[in-house]
């Protein structure tokens, strides 16, 4: 009897602590990705001893057409009919996250709210009326944080930083970051590119098709080629040595709305990898279609991102992405 004693003695002093510790590695978390033309939001359980991710709770997104609203502006702010469409979605995601009671609500802005001259002031007025945390990043912190989350969303530890280039396109900024030593100490590399999905339409609606009333550049038709020499000379002259040196021996991972939804949509890619020929194809198809023919609520940047994309590979001798469901949402709820 004393031997069954001590044993159950002995259980609950080594086990017990530990199971407690377990538990309170634990937390509900939510992150908020506000970006130039769309505002994520995604409650995913956080262990924040491992720093690993748990189980997704609850996900969505609304599109908010920040960079248009301000490339159209006049006086480089975001007006008040923009801030209360952003802050109508933004509000509205938070009161579907708050069902899964997060014990934080934290989030990043991006491109828009950085050049925007009143960005401080929307993001302040967001975090007042909506009850959130959210703080505007740097684009070197965005490309950080936009790695970090593709490798936690890979979920395998055997990977290396050094594995991996993370490929992040947004509405009004392009990053492309990687890792590596350097006399001892890890570095970052980083592409800090200004080109994206929604400055790429501006540029056919404004400059190639001289449309600025228009709000699509749909159908593009015989502009194609014309798109793709400008993508591929910018590409080619902005994109920094090092990172090319970098592609040549990483696996490119592709995160972002336009790798995650707007290409592997219209790709309908089913194993999260597609290569630069069926870029191509599908591409050539698409760009006779005008507005009617496509879906969606990002129809006026779809089929120009094909073409941003494949612009960009053919000028950096990218033979495949790895699309991952990943935004900054990863890492904003391990910070």
């Amino acid at each position: 009897m004393r031997l069954v004693v001590r044993v159950v003695v002995l259980f609950f002093a080594v086990f017990l602590p530990s199971l407690a510790f377990a538990d309170n590695c634990w937390q509900t978390r939510a992150g908020i990705d506000m970006g130039s033309g769309t505002t994520k939001i995604a409650v995913t359980e956080v262990n924040i001893c491992q720093h690993q991710l748990g189980k997704v709770l609850f996900e969505d997104q609304r599109p908010v057409g920040y960079n248009d609203a301000l490339a159209r502006s006049g006086n480089n702010q975001l007006d008040e009919a923009i801030q209360q469409q952003g802050l109508t979605a933004l509000q509205q995601l938070v009161t579907q996250a708050r069902r899964y009671h997060p014990q934080r609500i934290s989030g990043v802005a991006t491109a828009v709210f950085r050049s925007a001259s009143n960005g401080q002031a929307v993001i302040d007025r967001f975090n007042q009326q909506a009850g959130v945390q959210l703080k505007i990043i740097s684009q070197q912190q965005e490309a950080e944080l936009g790695f970090r989350s593709a490798k936690a969303a890979l979920h395998d530890p055997t990977l290396r930083d050094n594995d991996l280039l993370v490929w992040d396109i947004g509405g009004g900024s392009m990053q492309m970051t990687a890792w590596r030593d350097q006399s001892g100490k890890t570095v970052s590399d980083v592409y800090q590119g200004k080109l994206a999905s929604v400055t790429l339409k501006n540029f056919i609606v404004d400059v190639l098709k001289n449309q600025p009333s228009a709000t699509s550049p749909n159908p593009i038709g015989s502009w194609r080629p014309s798109v793709l020499r400008f993508v591929e000379f910018y590409a080619h002259n902005d994109v920094p040595p090092q990172i090319k040196q970098d592609l040549a021996t990483r696996r490119v991972i592709g995160i972002g709305g336009v790798h995650g939804f707007s290409i592997k949509n219209q790709l309908k890619i089913k194993d999260n990898r597609y290569d630069l020929a069926t870029l191509e194809q599908v591409a050539k198809q698409q760009v006779w279609k005008g507005d009617s023919e496509l879906t969606g609520d990002y129809r006026a940047t779809d089929v120009s991102n094909l073409l941003l994309v494949e612009g960009y590979m053919r000028a950096l001798g990218i033979k495949d992405v790895t699309v991952v469901k990943a935004s900054l949402i990863q890492g904003v709820v391990l910070e």
